[in-house]
């Protein structure tokens, strides 16, 4: 299935589809508040109230301020969040990140187990 919309800035590719978001941020990078904030307002155009699930798919490795997981209240129609990881480090640091979200957070191995849970979780 093809996105909806794509967008490419510096820090972050987003691939945007009817219920889900499919993120990958570059490598290097450390994602603060500054760069969430720029997520959440390109998010809020493109799902308005419309429910959603963020899907982190991380290829890269980069850094996340775990502030920014305290952020979700403020985006009411995000749903949850998935962490596809590619290797044990990347595993390791998601499940340290979960302790820090207030919602759903789920961890899977790869991108199209996913997908279908964030179909599920919206259907």
């Amino acid at each position: 299935m093809e996105p909806n919309k794509i967008i490419r800035l510096p820090f972050i590719h987003l691939a945007c589809y009817d219920s889900y978001v499919v993120s990958e941020i570059r490598g290097g990078v450390t994602f603060r508040l500054t760069e969430l904030k720029t997520v959440f307002d390109i998010l809020e155009k493109i799902y308005h109230s419309k429910p959603f699930i963020s899907i982190a798919h991380r290829v890269n490795d980069y850094t996340i301020d775990p502030i920014c997981f305290l952020q979700k209240r403020k985006v009411s129609n995000l749903m949850g969040i998935a962490v596809v990881y590619t290797s044990d480090s990347a595993y390791q640091t998601a499940l340290f990140e979960r302790g820090f979200y207030v919602g759903t957070y789920e961890l899977f191995q790869n991108l199209e187990k996913a997908i279908r849970w964030s179909k599920d979780r919206i259907a």
